[in-house]
């Protein structure tokens, strides 16, 4: 368990379920057990429009307030333009902030749950701007990045 009382998901001896997704030409994952759900948005026009990408504003989703993580912009370099999909998706996170809001982050495509070794994941050298990225492994010939959802959530 780390300090957070939360099960260290990188124990050498286990298997983890990840999520991967998409955002440009990277391919990212995430712990399958914290997302709720994957819904279509139709509309990302004020999320595209907020000034912070890592807080873009909120949307409700079965009466449930999510506050929006708009990924492509937040990892993108302020001098480049993010060129939108036409379908983005949106991981919608299991655990809500203090103020009963839950998290969504604002993906370009989602592809399927696998299962991997722990083992596998290759700690990356973590500096202050990298602190949300847990490590890289190669999924299905695939090199991916393993994001930590609780370091981006705060």
């Amino acid at each position: 368990m780390d300090s957070a009382g939360h099960r260290d998901t990188t124990d050498s001896t286990e298997t983890v379920t990840v999520l991967t997704f998409d955002l440009e030409t990277e391919r990212y994952c995430v712990r399958a057990d914290a997302v709720a759900s994957v819904l279509g948005v139709t509309d990302e026009q004020s999320i595209a429009m907020a000034d912070d990408p890592w807080n873009a504003g909120s949307v409700s989703v079965a009466g449930e307030r999510v506050r929006v993580v708009d990924l492509p912009r937040a990892f993108t370099a302020a001098s480049r333009t993010t060129a939108r999909i036409d379908d983005p998706k949106l991981l919608v996170f299991t655990t809500a902030d203090t103020d009963g809001a839950y998290y969504g982050w604002l993906v370009d495509d989602v592809d399927t749950t696998r299962t991997i070794d722990a083992a596998r994941l290759e700690p990356t050298q973590t500096s202050s701007r990298l602190a949300h990225v847990k490590g890289r492994l190669e999924i299905d010939g695939d090199d991916v990045i393993w994001l930590d959802e609780r370091t981006i959530h705060g």
